[in-house]
C-alpha cells in the first residue's frame, strides 16, 4: 500500500490514456476572430495568433479541422475576413451543423472599445458588438458555450454573454483596461508548450488554461517592472459578474463549471457505448473528489479507497480500449 501511494499519479494517467487520437464523443466547433489591427505591428500579431490557435487546436489538440474557423482582418490562409458580415456567415454556418450534444467554442482576438455602454471588438469596417455576438449565440443549439475574448476592455462582455450554458473568460476585467492585452500569447504558448496541463491528467479545462494564461500574463508584467494593465476574469455561473482567474479562493465564485468542461477531453474510439463513456468519465471524477477531499481521511481509508476508485477507472478504460460495446456487469 505505501508504494501505491507514489504511482497513483502515473496510474490517473494512464487511465486517461485511451487508445488513438479519435474525438470524443461529442464534437466541438471553434471559431476565431481576430479582429483589425490598426497597423503594424498589431495586425501582423493578431494573424500570427489566429493561426497559431487554428494550428494548436488541430494539431495537438485534435480538433476536426472543418469545424475551426479562421476570420482575419487580411483573410489570407483563413476561412474569411473578420468584417461582421463574413462572420455572421460562419455562425450561421456552425448553427446547421452544431447540435444539442456538442459544444461551441469562440475566441475574440484584438482590440476592443466600449462607448455609449456599446462594448465593441473592432474589425474591418463596422465593428462588432457584444449584443450581435449574444444574439448569434442563442441561434446555436449547443451543450456549452466558451468565449474567449482575450481583447482589450473585454471584461465588459461579461455583463453581456454571461449565461446559463456559458462560459465566458476576457483578458480585462474592467472596460478601463484598454491598453493592448497579451493573455492570448501566452494562451496560446500554454497550449503548445503542455503548461496548461496543471494537473497532468491528459486533459485540459476551460479554467485550467485560463488560469495558466492568465498566471503567465502577470508573470510577464512582473518580469518587466510594469503595472499590469490587464486582469482576466471568468464567469460560468451567469450573474454577469465574474472572477479573477488567478484569485479564486471563496467558493461562491465562478469557476466550478469551467473546471470539469474541458477544451482537451478524453478521447474514445467511435462507436464507443455513450453509457459506457459516462461511467469511466464518473469514475475519474470520483478519483479527483476524493484526491481533493485527501484531508478529510486519515492515510490508511485514503490510499484503499484511492485503490478501488483507479482499479474501476481501470477496468472501465480496459474496456473501452477493447472495443466492447456495452457497460460491464
Amino acid at each position: 500500500m505505501t508504494g501505491f501511494r507514489w504511482v497513483f499519479p502515473r496510474l490517473l494517467a494512464s487511465c486517461l490514456l485511451l487508445c488513438g487520437r479519435t474525438p470524443a464523443l461529442a464534437e466541438s466547433y471553434h471559431v476565431i476572430i481576430c479582429g483589425s489591427g490598426g497597423g503594424e505591428p498589431f495586425a501582423e500579431q493578431f494573424e500570427d495568433w489566429g493561426q497559431r490557435l487554428r494550428a494548436v487546436l488541430i494539431e495537438q489538440l485534435g480538433k476536426t479541422g472543418e469545424n475551426v474557423y479562421l476570420l482575419t482582418e487580411s483573410g489570407h490562409d483563413a476561412d474569411a475576413v473578420s468584417s461582421v458580415e463574413e462572420t455572421e456567415k460562419v455562425f450561421q454556418r456552425v448553427g446547421r451543423n452544431i447540435s444539442k450534444a456538442d459544444d461551441g467554442f469562440v475566441y475574440l482576438v484584438g482590440h476592443g472599445s466600449f462607448r455609449r455602454n456599446v462594448a465593441k471588438l473592432n474589425v474591418p469596417g463596422e465593428d462588432l458588438t457584444a449584443d450581435q455576438l449574444d444574439d448569434w449565440l442563442r441561434r446555436w443549439a449547443a451543450r456549452q458555450v466558451v468565449v474567449i475574448n482575450t481583447a482589450s476592455t473585454s471584461g465588459v462582455f461579461v455583463n453581456v454573454l454571461s449565461g446559463k450554458g456559458r462560459i465566458i473568460c476576457t483578458s480585462t476585467s474592467s472596460a478601463e483596461e484598454r491598453n493592448a492585452t497579451r493573455f492570448m500569447g501566452f494562451f496560446i504558448s500554454a497550449l503548445e508548450e503542455g503548461s496548461a496541463d496543471q494537473n497532468r491528467d491528459e486533459r485540459i479545462s476551460v479554467l485550467e488554461i485560463c488560469r495558466q494564461a492568465g498566471a503567465l500574463t502577470d508573470a510577464w508584467y512582473a518580469n518587466q517592472g510594469y503595472l499590469a494593465t490587464e486582469h482576466p476574469l471568468i464567469d460560468d455561473n451567469g450573474d454577469k459578474k465574474g472572477s479573477r482567474v488567478t484569485d479564486m479562493r471563496s467558493p461562491e465564485m465562478d469557476g466550478k463549471i469551467a473546471d470539469q468542461f474541458y477544451l482537451l477531453d478524453v478521447r474514445v474510439p467511435k462507436g464507443t457505448s455513450p453509457a459506457l463513456v459516462d461511467a469511466y468519465q464518473a469514475a475519474i471524477a470520483s478519483v479527483e473528489a476524493l484526491v481533493k477531499n485527501k484531508a478529510d481521511l486519515d492515510a490508511k481509508r485514503y490510499l484503499e479507497e484511492l485503490e478501488g476508485q483507479l482499479l474501476k477507472a481501470a477496468r472501465l478504460n480496459r474496456k473501452i480500449h477493447d472495443g466492447e460495446p456495452q457497460m460491464p456487469d
